[in-house]
């Protein structure tokens, strides 16, 4: 019996064994799944072929532009040795690329058939190749009578010296906290102020764009004309501008205080020759308002939030520009085209950088609406001179030594000796001194436009400048390595000539001329080695240290720069030992550089 029920459970265990090691051979030969192997190369160039080789509104769609002007782009690029083709990307997926991402205004890091990294730096290429067409695609406009102006009796001959149109437009702009303010304007949001002359067959003549959206345009205006290379016109000549430019050399502006704008004729006809003459030139004008509602619509970059560092921003608006210039010229009868035009001969109507008398009614009939009491528009204007002054008494203080800035509090701030000095001299002055200002982002936005300073600006001279000083472009070795090397705020960028090494970008200077030059240097070299010898005396003083850095005020810098400046001083002790040993130009120096870092 025994026998019999041990032979059971052995013959049970074998029949055990002999599933699980069915099972366990089973599951061996079963194979884990794995996703489908994806020739990226393959679906890139199939995707490119789907824009270039399918209809032509999906390649506008998609590029911004017809293929034969995509294919011409690409070749006068290569041509001109602007854009090279590596081992990683032709020229003409880098091209794409490109015109993808402004035209959409689309991230790196969506387009998901390339690296962020990748996509980043060939953007940076095309950029920089763009940006050398400048000067073979926006040229100042022929002398001759445009045919537009000589075969129309509504224009010749009385418009007959006309060369062209001149406004400036606002494009979005994302700038650093403390900087805002002087990009604020009467425009939503933080804007850059683009001034650009056009021609009237809609291809720019001149571009400056970088300028703060508090700027008013005349002064963008003369800022153009007083650059080295900067916006001339022919003589003889003359461009159609606003009233906001005045009449000047070269510069034909309407009559002020009578009907102007399309629109306002289209229920009654001129009814003296001032009117009619503004009727005249409103009507040629408009050139410059299609020129900008084709670019905007052409290219979203322009009218979005921007995400790059400022001066890509301003490359991008003229690298925009020079694109237009190449599709005007190649093939413009494209259906976006079609619909800016339908888009801008709807409006018929633009606000300019002054207020109207149409403004001052319709705030004053707000006023009555609102609080049930009788206002006529001449008080709002009153009130509106009232404001400037105040703002212009608010800056001017703000410019004297002696007195800071608390931007968290909107107040002017300074000691008991400063405050009792500054009230005997002018007793209107103590409703800003130590006292929070009421409304004042709201005053900023309706008076403050003596904010902006142009320093940001860029015409394709500072362009080329820029590239004339730079000893090497981007390299992208052999080796199919591609990368980006960043330290601190300056990055020295891989490029795609194929080379195996890469040059690190440095700016060249121009020997001196004279021997002042000569002596200058030796003089600062001296200045320099007395600061070194007074490095290492001993440990920083942060009270003195914080006397120092915030007596600077007087020259300029805001309390919250300097606050920045000063804390980063206090951790790094040999840096703030080399600054105390400095004198005020080395001092200003180091600051301006500190603070263009923290850009």
């Amino acid at each position: 019996m025994k026998k019999k029920t041990k032979a059971a459970i052995l013959a049970s265990v074998a029949s055990v064994l002999l599933v699980g090691f069915a099972l366990v051979r089973k599951l061996r030969r079963r194979r884990l799944p794995r996703a489908p192997y994806v020739n990226h190369a393959v679906e890139r160039e199939h995707y490119i072929n789907s824009i270039l080789h399918g209809s032509e509104r999906h390649c506008v769609s998609q590029i911004r532009m017809k293929p034969i002007a995509f294919h011409q782009l690409c070749h006068i690029l290569t041509e001109g040795e602007y854009i090279r083709p590596t081992i990683h990307m032709p020229v003409q997926e880098q091209v794409l690329l490109f015109l993808h991402i402004i035209g959409h205004n689309v991230r790196f890091r969506v387009i998901g058939s390339r690296s962020t990294e990748t996509v980043h730096r060939y953007f940076k290429v095309v950029l920089r190749g763009v940006l050398k067409l400048y000067r073979a695609l926006i040229r100042l406009p022929s002398e001759n009578t445009p045919p537009e102006i000589r075969d129309s009796r509504r224009f010749y001959p009385f418009l007959k010296d006309c060369v062209g149109a001149i406004d400036g437009t606002h494009v979005r702009a994302s700038v650093p906290p403390e900087i805002q303010g002087r990009f604020r304007g009467r425009k939503d949001g933080t804007t850059q102020n683009v001034l650009a002359a056009i021609s009237f067959d809609l291809k720019f003549t001149y571009v400056l764009a970088g300028w703060e959206g508090s700027a008013h345009d005349s002064r963008v205006l003369n800022d153009a004309f007083a650059r080295p290379g900067g916006f001339s016109i022919p003589e003889g000549k003359y461009y159609l501008g606003d009233a906001g430019y005045g009449n000047k050399n070269g510069i034909l502006s309407p009559y002020r205080s009578v009907r102007y704008h399309l629109k306002e004729f289209s229920d009654r006809l001129p009814e003296n020759e001032q009117e009619l003459f503004n009727l005249r030139h409103s009507s040629l004008r408009t050139t410059i308002e299609r020129g900008f509602g084709v670019l905007k619509k052409r290219f979203r970059v322009l009218d979005a939030e921007p995400f790059w560092s400022f001066e890509t921003q301003v490359k991008v608006v003229l690298a925009c520009c020079v694109i237009h210039n190449h599709i005007m010229g190649v093939d413009p009868a494209d259906y976006i085209m079609e619909s800016a035009m339908n888009q801008e001969a709807a409006k018929g109507n633009k606000p300019s950088n002054t207020f109207k008398a149409g403004s001052f009614a319709l705030v004053a009939k707000e006023i009555s609406a609102q609080f049930g009491v009788e206002c006529h528009p001449s008080y709002v204007e009153n009130r509106l001179r009232t404001l400037r002054t105040m703002w212009k008494d608010i800056q001017t203080i703000r410019k004297k030594s002696g007195f800071g800035w608390d931007d968290n509090m909107k107040m002017i701030t300074c000691d008991a000796k400063t405050y009792q000095e500054e009230v005997m001299a002018h007793r209107k002055h103590a409703e800003y001194l130590n006292k929070k200002i009421e409304m004042y982002d709201e005053l900023a936005i309706v008076v403050g436009k003596d904010m902006a300073t142009g320093s940001f600006a860029k015409s394709y001279v500072d362009i080329d400048t820029e590239h004339d000083n730079a000893e090497s472009n981007e390299m992208v070795g052999d080796n199919g390595e591609e990368g980006v090397v960043e330290k601190g705020k300056n990055a020295v960028e891989s490029s795609t000539t194929g080379s195996t090494f890469s040059k690190s970008r440095k700016r060249g200077r121009a020997p001196p001329s004279d021997d002042s030059a000569l002596t200058d240097l030796s003089d600062q070299l001296k200045e320099i080695a007395v600061a070194l010898k007074e490095i290492n005396r001993g440990p920083v003083d942060h009270t003195s240290l914080y006397s120092e850095v915030m007596a600077m005020v007087a020259d300029g810098y805001s309390e919250d720069m300097l606050a920045t400046a000063f804390d980063h001083l206090c951790e790094n002790e040999k840096a703030a030992m080399g600054f105390l040993a400095k004198n005020g130009n080395l001092r200003k120096r180091w600051m301006d550089s500190f603070l263009f870092t923290q850009l």
